[in-house]
This record gives C-alpha cells, structure tokens and sequence, in this order.
C-alpha cells in the first residue's frame, strides 16, 4: 500500500454540512487514525459512537430497579457481567445514570443520532474501557432498526466510564455521527459515483430515496500535500457538470456532496474503493 494515499485516505473524511447542529459541526472535524469507510475531507469533529448487538439469556437475573427509570435500560447479572441493553434510546441521560448507579456502575451513558452504518458500531475515537464490552449485533439487522443495543461490564469494573452509542435518528433529525455514503451499510456504497458529474449522481441518490441539500467545493490541491489544510467552502449549488469527488449524509433522505472542478487521481479512488470492500 502506499503510504502516501494511505495518509489522504485517512484525512478524507466528511465535513459537516449546513444543515448541521452547533454540537454536532464542533464534533464533525476530526480525522480519524483508522477510517473503517473513509470518504472524502472533512473539518476537524469528534465522532462518537460505541454501537452494540442483543443479548438473550433466559437464565439471566434481573436486577430490581426504580420504577422511574426501569423502561431506559434492562440490566442483568449474568456470567461475571452485568450485560446491559438500552430499552429506550431517547430516554434522557439522567435516566440512564439512575439506572446505572442503582446497579452500583460508575458510568455514563450518551445515545447520539448517527447514519445507518453507525448505528450498532463502534465510535472509531472511543476505546472501549477495561472492563466494558461491546455486544456483537445479531446477523440480519446490522445497518437495520430495531437491533437492541447492549454493553457487557464486568462486575468488578469500578469505573468511572464514558461510554456513547450510536442510536437511529428521529424523522428530521440531524445526524451527529457521520461517516462517508459510500461506507458500507450507507446507500452509496460501492456505487459509481467518483468523478462523475453532479447531475449524475443526483440521479443515483435519487433512485435511492436520497436528496442532495448541499455542496462542499473543494479546492483541485485538496488531496496533495500542498493543500491538505485547506478548508471546503459550503454552497447550495453548483454546476451540474461538477465532479463528485465524495458525500455523506446530513440527515436521513438528505445529503451534502463534495465536488471539485478536478478529478480525484485513479490511484486514490482505488484506494478508497478498496477501505470499503468495493470492487
């Protein structure tokens, strides 16, 4: 691999649209080291996202809990563990720490509103605490809703902990997870869409139930040396004839592309194509 192109891909990542919140904008702009599905720049944003899988045990004991806050979480004491699935994922953080502090844990819990592929995934700037594991999600319902999510902590974990998961986003919502359309479970994945025209990918999001809001335009140095720095400027339209260089979604049905007046050298799109398991 070269470790030029490896050091544009992990820098590639995308920025944080208008239609963005101020907490979610100060979070987008952060290049992770490990890009599981890059895509292209993004400005400097913390991402979070710790996502989980179900846990059934029939002979699992369940802990007594106050009636204020027994529908937030299900907590049990199973193996050495207490494996932890969230039953409400709006419920309010407060409910949460209730729970979680009747159960003698010192952790906290957040639920943030993330793309589908980050739903059910781990936050790629959130290591896992000693102690605390993720659930692996059931087969069938990876990039689906409806996939408890659950955390494992060992019993004799002391703490204290942040833990933040990734939750489906309400009808509207702005997601404050992001990650590439193109990754793997978002719907541009595998499409081909590098270095086409503008029109014509709004055609490909559109097949797929997807609207374009806006557009980063990126300088044609953007993913040289000399211009990794520079920043992207947002605008509500572009010619059609614009190449798509790279995109993500702002909310569900809506998405911001990137667009450049130069292609993306072949070398880098093979790159890319390649960190999300694409032909």
């Amino acid at each position: 691999m070269n470790p030029q192109l490896d050091d544009v891909v992990r820098r590639l990542a995308p920025p944080a649209g208008p239609g963005l919140t101020p907490g979610a904008r100060e979070t987008m702009y952060k290049i992770m080291e490990e890009e599981p599905a890059p895509a292209l720049p993004m400005r400097r944003r913390r991402r979070a996202l710790l996502a989980l899988g179900a846990l059934a045990a029939s002979s699992a004991v369940v802990l007594t809990l106050g009636p204020a806050s027994a529908s937030a979480l299900d907590v049990k004491d199973e193996g050495g563990y207490f494996v932890i699935e969230v039953k409400d994922v709006f419920a309010k953080p407060e409910a949460y720490q209730e729970q979680l502090r009747d159960a003698g844990l010192d952790i906290k819990l957040r639920l943030l509103p993330s793309t589908p592929s980050n739903v059910g995934s781990v936050a790629p700037s959130t290591a896992e605490p000693d102690g605390i594991e993720v659930v692996d999600r059931q087969e069938g319902c990876e990039f689906a809703g409806g996939c408890p999510i659950s955390i494992k902590v060992r019993r004799d974990f002391k703490g204290p902990a942040e833990v933040v998961l990734g939750r489906e986003a309400r009808p509207g919502e702005e997601y404050e997870i992001i990650t590439g359309f193109d990754s793997l479970g978002e719907p541009m994945h595998c499409a081909p869409f590098h270095n086409r025209p503008v029109g014509e990918v709004r055609a490909l999001l559109k097949a797929r139930g997807v609207d374009v809001q806006a557009f980063d335009v990126l300088g044609p140095a953007f993913w040289t040396k000399e211009g990794k720095d520079t920043e992207p400027v947002t605008k509500a339209s572009v010619p059609e004839t614009m190449h798509v260089v790279g995109g993500y979604l702002t909310m569900a049905g809506k998405a911001t592309l990137q667009v450049s007046d130069s292609d993306l050298p072949a070398d880098l799109v093979r790159t890319m194509k390649e960190k999300t398991g694409c032909p």
